[in-house]
């Protein structure tokens, strides 16, 4: 099955990834697909992304101003490009900034299907979200939690959450104690789903789900995140397999 379809993300859609674990991985597999399937995409990230990345998500143009930056990327898809990737500028040799959520809306005619990284997590499995997160645009329509599901079981540490103490005060699991099911669940669907612009559908992306211990401990989680209505659950092998094992529930 295709990630794409199992996410059921169409042309016209505006895709914002948030939460941790496999959102890049997420966004390249989507644009993967999407160019196979002749549907063309424009990556913005709202907060930074690596330009190793963006690299291979399309050509990468850049500019701290909203026209000219519309201008580039218009020109850059009509060239017959498939994926195009926009960001404010260079922060340095390895990452792009991110653009203005409010940007959104003017790039998103450009292409069949907008996908948005909007959200960091220092390459952590799950994390705990922060009030000013995630940058999100009102023009999503689509919002896509992702954790790996090694969280689940694993103790809030910092080498296991981003931000462990706002994880903590959101699930009621501190410092040192097994991250459960339902703490999985709420971290998506009250965290990273806490602010999703009215009338976006919603989905959650479990990651690092493998046939066994793994598959069953996400069968478990999507039980909890179904019992939080998010209804759409899509278990992937990702960030592990390239194209992805994709599953669902």
């Amino acid at each position: 099955m295709k990630l794409y379809l199992a996410l059921g993300i169409a042309p016209g859609d505006v895709v914002a990834f948030v939460g941790a674990g496999g959102k890049s991985s997420a966004i390249l597999a989507v644009a993967d697909e999407l160019a196979e399937a002749g549907i063309t995409s424009l990556t913005a990230p709202t907060t930074k992304m690596l330009v190793s990345e963006a690299e291979r998500l399309g050509s990468l143009v850049t500019s701290e101003d909203a026209g000219e930056l519309r201008t580039k990327a218009e020109s850059a898809l009509s060239d017959g490009a498939l994926g195009v990737v926009v960001g404010s500028g260079l922060l340095s040799k390895n990452r792009v900034g991110g653009v203005e959520p409010a940007t959104i809306p003017s790039l998103a005619p450009l292409a069949d299907v907008v996908l948005i990284e909007a959200d960091g997590s220092r390459r952590r499995p799950i994390k705990g979200t922060a009030a000013h997160e995630p940058a999100l645009p009102d023009a999503a329509t689509l919002v896509v939690a992702v954790s790996n599901i090694r969280a689940f079981g694993a103790p809030v540490t910092e080498e296991n959450v981003h931000r462990p103490e706002l994880f903590s005060k959101l699930t009621g699991i501190g410092a040192g104690q097994s991250i459960t099911s339902r703490a999985f669940a709420r971290a998506l669907a009250e965290g990273s789903l806490g602010s999703t612009p009215e009338g976006a559908r919603t989905a959650a992306l479990i990651t690092g789900v493998h046939p066994g211990k793994t598959m069953a401990d996400a069968s478990v989680v999507t039980r909890e995140l179904w019992r939080f209505d998010v209804e759409k659950v899509v278990l992937t092998s990702l960030p592990d397999e390239s194209p992805p094992r994709v599953w669902l529930p």
